[in-house]
């Protein structure tokens, strides 16, 4: 993520014996970086959400444990629209770069099956060693 362009939204916070609850309600405009061509774009997301604090696991093991006097809602909401982006953003109508002169563009799989086929001639006799540990 790059920055947040837009956050507006309604946090309601209730208490009840040792546990805070916190209904979340957010609209983000993040500007995101394609993973694609690398330019940024504005990416838009709707988050609601309820969680649990407490300032102990025991209490209820759904809750969010946070010691100590003070709550930082602020690296809460951080974090949770953090973890509500994709983790490989693409632009809209973007597409794949194509290979070119002195660079090729793998996907994946074909990452995976080159990395596999290649070998380190330092360790070409290994190859040939067969073990009878099993």
């Amino acid at each position: 993520m790059l920055s947040i362009k837009k956050c507006y939204g309604i946090l309601k916070i209730t208490k009840s014996q040792r546990l805070i609850r916190m209904d979340i309600d957010l609209s983000i405009t993040a500007i995101l970086e394609c993973s694609y061509s690398l330019a940024p774009f504005a990416h838009e997301l709707e988050i609601h959400e309820g969680m649990l604090i407490s300032d102990s696991t025991s209490f209820d093991e759904e809750a969010i444990s946070i010691k100590g006097d003070e709550i930082n809602v602020e690296e809460i909401l951080y974090a949770l629209i953090s973890s509500s982006l994709p983790l490989k953003p693409v632009k809209p109508g973007a597409e794949l770069p194509k290979s070119g002169e002195g660079y090729r563009v793998l996907t994946e799989d074909e990452l995976s099956d080159s990395n596999h086929q290649k070998s380190d001639i330092r360790f070409a006799e290994l190859d040939k060693f067969e073990s009878d540990i099993d």
